[in-house]
Formats: C-alpha cells, sequence, structure tokens
C-alpha cells in the first residue's frame, strides 16, 4: 500500500515551467504537457496527476514517515554534515554561470542555499514543500537524456536498495561531461531506518561507478576521531549485553561521561578534514567520502 499525497502535505506548489522542457513521457519518450490537473504525455495514454502544481509520478512508500525540517548550513548539524556542505559548495561554485542542477533526495533542502541564483531543480519521493517533482527515479525517470550538467545526491545512495539501478539511471540524465556529485558513509550509524542499506568502500565505489559508465574523477575521505570515539562510545552503553545492577549502571554513566569530555578535549588537539587520496589510504577507517563521478564527454 502507498500513501497518498495528500496525507502528507497540504502546500501551494509550483512547477518550475523551464523544467517541463526538460522532460519527457516515461513510457514513449514523446514530449509531456499541463493538462487539467495533470501532465499528461502528447502520444500515448501515459498521465501524472499533480497536486497544487507539483507533479506526482510515483507514490510516498507506506512505511516511510516525513522527516522534520533541520536548519542546515556550513557551521550547522554534525561534522560530516558541514564537511558535506563545504564539499558541494566548493563544486557549486566552479560550475558554469547556466549550468542546470539536479538535487536528488532533497528532503526539505538542506543544501538548498548552496544553489541559491542557480539553475537547480529538488527531487525527492517525499512530496516535501521545497521540492520540485515527486519519483522514484529506480521506478520512474520522467527526463530527457543528458538534461542535466550536474545531479547532486548527498547521503541518498545509502538509503536506496536498488542504489546501482539508481545510479544508471542517473547517467542517463546527465549530459556527456557532466558531473553526479555523491557523499556516501562508511562509519556512520544506522539512521533513517527502515531505509538504511549500505555502507561504502573507494573499491565498491569504483565499480559502481563504472557499472553506470562513470569515471571516477575524485574521491576524498573524511576524517574526524573525535567524532567517530564519540559514536562508538555511545554504542558500548546503548548495547550492554546484560543487565546491569543500579550501583553500577551509575558507576558506567559517570565513566561514559568522564570518557566523552577526555575525548572532546582529545578533538581539539587531532587533526580532521579530508584526505585527496582516499583510495591510495591502507585500511581507512574515515566517517565517509565525498566524491565526483564524470560522465565521458
Amino acid at each position: 500500500m502507498n500513501l497518498p499525497y495528500e496525507e502528507f502535505y497540504d502546500k501551494d506548489f509550483n512547477l518550475k515551467k523551464d523544467l517541463l522542457e526538460l522532460m519527457r513521457c516515461p513510457k514513449c519518450l514523446a514530449p509531456l504537457k499541463v493538462k487539467g490537473e495533470g501532465l499528461v504525455c502528447t502520444e500515448c495514454a501515459y498521465s501524472a496527476r499533480m497536486v497544487d502544481g507539483i507533479a506526482l509520478f510515483t507514490d510516498v512508500p507506506a512505511t516511510l514517515e516525513p522527516w522534520e525540517k533541520v536548519e542546515r548550513g556550513p557551521d550547522k548539524g554534525t561534522a560530516w554534515r558541514r564537511s558535506n556542505w563545504k564539499f558541494l559548495n566548493g563544486l557549486v561554485e566552479k560550475l558554469p554561470a547556466g549550468a542546470r542542477i539536479l538535487d536528488v533526495g532533497a528532503g526539505h533542502g538542506d543544501f538548498a542555499d548552496i544553489f541559491e541564483g542557480r539553475t537547480s531543480y529538488a527531487l525527492d519521493i517525499v512530496p516535501y514543500p521545497e521540492v520540485d517533482l515527486v519519483t522514484d527515479l529506480v521506478e520512474v525517470n520522467p527526463f530527457k537524456d543528458g538534461a542535466f550538467d550536474a545531479v547532486v545526491m548527498m547521503n541518498v545512495l545509502e538509503h536506496v536498495y536498488e542504489h546501482r539501478a539508481l545510479l544508471m539511471s542517473v547517467e542517463r540524465i546527465v549530459a556527456p561531461g557532466g558531473s553526479v556529485i555523491i557523499t556516501v558513509p562508511f562509519l556512520l550509524k544506522v539512521h533513517q531506518a527502515p531505509f538504511d542499506f549500505a555502507r561504502y568502500t573507494p573499491f565498491y565505489i569504483d565499480k559502481m561507478a563504472a557499472g553506470a559508465n562513470l569515471q571516477v574523477e575524485s574521491l576524498q575521505a573524511y576524517y574526524d576521531p573525535q567524532y567517530l570515539l564519540n559514536e562508538g562510545l555511545g554504542n558500548a552503553w546503548l548495547y550492554s549485553i546484560d543487565p546491569q545492577p543500579k550501583w553500577q549502571q551509575v558507576l558506567a554513566k559517570g565513566l561514559v561521561f568522564l570518557i566523552q569530555r577526555l575525548i572532546n578535549l582529545f578533538g581539539r588537539v587531532t587533526r580532521k578534514g579530508y584526505i585527496a587520496d582516499a583510495a591510495a589510504q591502507p585500511n581507512p577507517a574515515p566517517v565517509g567520502y565525498l566524491v565526483v563521478l564524470r560522465k565521458k564527454a
């Protein structure tokens, strides 16, 4: 069972006028046009409904709950999120002024400020107020070949069970010479359950990219010893195997508190940040990887 749009949001959406020019019928590849309260194919019987101006090509999974909006930015969120912001901002600044950008898995527009003043579009499988179009690109890809100069997927692939199929679907809509910008986790805790399916190594990323006819242009790793130690310490406390007597629980909590303070002090004197040639590092253990994939010109 899938949930209808109306059970998620009742907002005013407006389909960006130029977005329709980048779309095509997923069934017969003919142009789409607006008709009544939906989009219809100019050649076959395919149609997609629209609610308040947003095109809905796929329904929301029944087990998915929408996430509340959280303020994001270069100095907000976790260290991993902040590293993502810095990475993406630096790449977008280098794109040509007229570049068309598609933000896949945009959610509440975590990185929308980076795209301000750019020709950008936000896509998700949930009709969040900030998105321009709702579709699961593995099931329905309504875009023309080479429609975008850059496709962005920040912490998205691990939440898609068929992530290799998603990357292949994205490759088709990237223009020759265009880029696919992704971040993926390696040592991150399970999040957004039950939609958390994978963790990635440089070797898997390389194979996955090659399978989608993309080349790994750059692969950086983000290291943060303080972050990882605190995550591990949290697990040590939360997942104790046997229930402990009250006095032991109090003692353990006190020790955890003390060790956390020592870790934070340790974090002030340890190096954190990016390793550019991540694939060459022996036995790496980063928080995650920040990757640029390139489509052959």
